[in-house]
């Protein structure tokens, strides 16, 4: 039986998307993403569950601290009605947690390189197929 995923990417920045598109079509899947240039803030959706993987900026790559707390706590408010949904992201921030207002439900440490890396996981509420559509 065929599995119906709607899977979309997105990004603030225009060229990271394009780069992604890029990605998509080298892997041959780019016809089964749609991709979007977007604030996290703009996120919504109505769909029971899902998943969001996110590898925001962090310190070593936005060097403004007060705008990475900033976007945590953005990302916080708006996943937090996606009850359903499973989170994961990716951060160097040691203070993740705090800043997006949430303890994760597991952590696990990583590599991005040589730089140290958490990835948060915040497990969704399980759904019964049944009310899956």
């Amino acid at each position: 039986r065929e599995l119906e995923l709607d899977i979309m990417g997105c990004d603030i920045d225009a060229r990271m998307v394009e780069i992604a598109k890029a990605n998509a079509q080298a892997a041959g899947v780019a016809g089964d993403i749609t991709f979007k240039q977007m604030r996290v803030q703009d996120l919504r959706s109505d769909k029971i569950n899902g998943v969001i993987i996110s590898n925001p900026p962090y310190g070593e790559r936005l060097s403004d601290d007060a705008g990475v707390t900033k976007l945590y706590a953005e990302m916080g408010q708006v996943f937090a009605p996606l009850k359903t949904w499973s989170k994961f992201i990716l951060t160097s921030d040691e203070a993740f947690e705090s800043k997006y207002g949430s303890q994760a439900d597991k952590k696990r440490k990583l590599y991005n390189g040589t730089l140290k890396v958490d990835l948060y996981q915040y497990f969704g509420q399980r759904v019964k197929r049944q009310e899956v559509k």
